[in-house]
């Protein structure tokens, strides 16, 4: 199995706080371990606190397959991430 390092930089439409103990909740952690997913880091742009840049960890093309569906946006969008203009970046090793 192929592991894929899938890194997004996007905007936030609440606070970074808010953001960060969604994506820590363990809702989203139970969901995230049942995909194989691993989130490594999770930072806010020091020039704009509503800009944040998360990198995780999974089986190939799991997290853009999610992030490309649209029936998946509204989940995506409830943690306060802004679908628009997000650049994801992927990396294998």
């Amino acid at each position: 199995m192929t592991i894929e390092t899938t890194i997004l930089d996007f905007q936030l439409s609440n606070t970074f706080e808010q953001y960060e103990s969604h994506m820590n909740a363990a809702e989203q952690q139970s969901m995230f371990k049942e995909m194989g997913v691993k989130t490594f880091y999770i930072g806010k742009s020091l020039d704009d606190p509503q800009r944040v840049t998360v990198i995780f960890q999974g089986p190939e093309n799991v997290l853009y397959d999610i992030f490309m569906n649209p029936e998946t946006k509204p989940i995506v969008e409830a943690s306060g991430h802004i679908y628009a203009g997000t650049k994801i970046t992927r990396w294998i090793s």
